[in-house]
């Protein structure tokens, strides 16, 4: 008997076989047996999910000699001829060689007769995102007001490559790709029914290689049946697919603990000389740090790893010696770098410059934190001071000014001096606990003049200044300063003067002049002149 591949062989006849497509299922069975069967539907979804296996089942649905029924009886004259594809009236058409108007023109044409031996006429157009742009125009009018009995099932890998106008016209449905546990059922019963043994590890791997496609994953598990023979090992899966073992991912982590860089390029050469694809070790080390802050955040990350062979131990230990910032980065670093790998010639030098950047990693620091130690170190830090006497302050605090006398104004401190600056930040962080948003303002201000009696701010533009100088904020400032300094003072807001550059002293002090006076030419006395040319051409004066 002639081979037939797996992804035929278990492909599904009914509706009641299909696997982990249960909305769409009982929304198309319950359409059938409630007589509402709509002109047109749309299947879309990843490659390998059913989409169209439901279309056929769903013709087989309409025409069985029993229907229409939502399960058709597989066995009568018009469900083997549509199931082996030689039904006149139910006809699969591919969009990617069909894409021009013509052939929608003879769909149009063929679709005015009857059925001949079926009840419904079923137009089953696979890829029709390839149409073009006319052929998606010629099919509008036909599936707004298609003749009776007549059905359209479009499937399509990409959806919003279709019209919006032949969107509308149709029930669309999304087919989701399969889980891997959904994946790893189907072909244990595939490897029983053919008498293959194989362990879970090698079914995981396969299910995990699939990406939620059946027809993928099927078609793998045939390439390492051909392999291995009757018995299925993790290790000829992983020669077949061109995958790394768990082992290795954990290798490669424990390397990165211990900061050992010259250890995981040996590592990465190693994987390359086995002949694994990089990119695909990019990707699963992707999932293990994924799995590592899963189990750094979750009190049970069983439930949340995608593979059950994970040592949980393993994993727990590893990610002790992570900060949850550096599993981030890490993931954001490998992420990237998959990415890169596929848009360039070298992905091997790619991947070694992220092992690099991944050694590297570091937790991030908090800002506010930050931002408090600076704040507590411009408070604490020391002044200079005198060998005979204690600098006066710029501002003496009320209750740190001396007993019996009145606080005294130094006059205008120093730009430079640290301790205006830290009494100014200290104000500004008070303002802002009373209005937060002038915060904003308050950084374009400068501090143009502090002192026991005056706080004066310049603002950059008249239009900055006009949205502050309001009474309200002035009494917030004037609150502040208060609180910081101990008694009230006058605030005085204005515009910062634009100085002038100053001119260059010109020699003889002479005054400025315009820039055409330079093209002047300066008045000279006639023996000047005449002296100018006798250098120039030579020659004697004669008179």
């Amino acid at each position: 008997m002639e081979f037939q591949v797996s992804a035929r062989k278990w492909r599904p006849q009914k509706f009641g076989e299909m696997i982990g497509q249960e909305p769409i299922v009982r929304t198309l069975t319950n359409a059938i047996s409630f007589g509402r069967i709509s002109h047109a539907y749309l299947f879309s979804g990843t490659r390998g999910v059913g989409k169209t296996t439901a279309a056929r089942i769903f013709a087989k649905a309409l025409n069985c000699v029993n229907g229409p029924t939502p399960d058709p009886c597989d066995a009568c004259l018009v469900c083997l001829e549509i199931k082996e594809g030689r039904s006149v009236d139910v006809q699969e058409i591919d969009g990617a060689s069909n894409t021009g108007v013509s052939e929608v023109r003879d769909i149009i044409e063929n679709i005015r007769y009857a059925a001949s031996s079926c009840r419904y006429k079923v137009y089953i157009i696979d890829e029709v995102h390839m149409l073009s742009k006319s052929a998606f125009n010629a099919l509008l009018k036909t599936l707004e007001e298609p003749p009776p009995k007549v059905v359209f099932v479009f499937a399509t890998t990409e959806q919003h490559k279709i019209p919006e106008t032949i969107l509308s016209r149709c029930q669309c449905f999304e087919f989701k790709p399969l889980s891997q546990g959904q994946l790893i059922r189907q072909m244990k019963t595939i490897c029983e029914h053919e008498g293959i043994k194989i362990d879970d590890v090698s079914m995981e791997e396969i299910a995990k290689s699939g990406a939620g496609s059946m027809r993928d994953a099927q078609s793998l598990l045939d390439q390492v049946i051909a392999f291995s023979g009757k018995e299925i090992t993790s290790g000829a899966v992983e020669s077949v697919l061109g995958i790394v073992g768990q082992e290795v991912l954990e290798t490669f982590v424990d390397l990165l603990v211990q900061k050992n860089a010259a250890a995981l390029l040996e590592l990465v050469q190693r994987v390359v000389g086995d002949g694994k694809d990089l990119n695909l070790f990019c990707r699963d080390l992707i999932e293990y740090f994924r799995n590592l802050l899963f189990v750094t955040v979750a009190k049970k990350p069983e439930t949340l790893l995608n593979i059950h062979t994970c040592d949980v131990e393993t994993l727990k230990r590893q990610a002790q010696a992570f900060h949850p910032d550096q599993i981030q980065q890490a993931f954001q670093v490998l992420s990237r770098t998959e990415m890169e790998m596929k848009r360039s010639s070298l992905p091997q030098m790619v991947f070694e410059m992220a092992v690099f950047r991944l050694n590297d990693v570091r937790p991030f620091h908090n800002i506010d934190e930050m931002i408090r130690k600076i704040r507590r170190l411009e408070s604490d830090d020391p002044r200079p001071v005198r060998s005979n006497s204690q600098p006066e302050p710029s501002i003496i605090p009320a209750e740190q000014a001396p007993s019996g006398q009145e606080p005294v104004s130094t006059g205008t401190p120093s730009p430079s001096s640290m301790g205006t600056d830290s009494i100014w930040e200290n104000i500004k962080q008070e303002i802002c606990n009373k209005k937060h948003h002038l915060n904003i303002y308050l950084d374009d201000c400068s501090l143009a003049h502090l002192d026991a009696k005056m706080l004066q701010l310049e603002f950059p533009d008249p239009y900055t200044l006009g949205l502050i100088d309001k009474e309200e904020n002035i009494q917030i400032m004037k609150e502040a300063v208060k609180v910081v300094c101990g008694h009230s003072v006058e605030v005085k807001l204005s515009v910062k003067k634009k100085h002038k550059g100053v001119e260059p002293i010109q020699a003889n002090s002479e005054e400025k002049k315009r820039p055409e006076d330079y093209n002047k030419p300066k008045s000279k006395s006639e023996a000047e002149i005449i002296q100018d040319a006798l250098d120039i051409f030579g020659g004697t004066v004669i008179r």
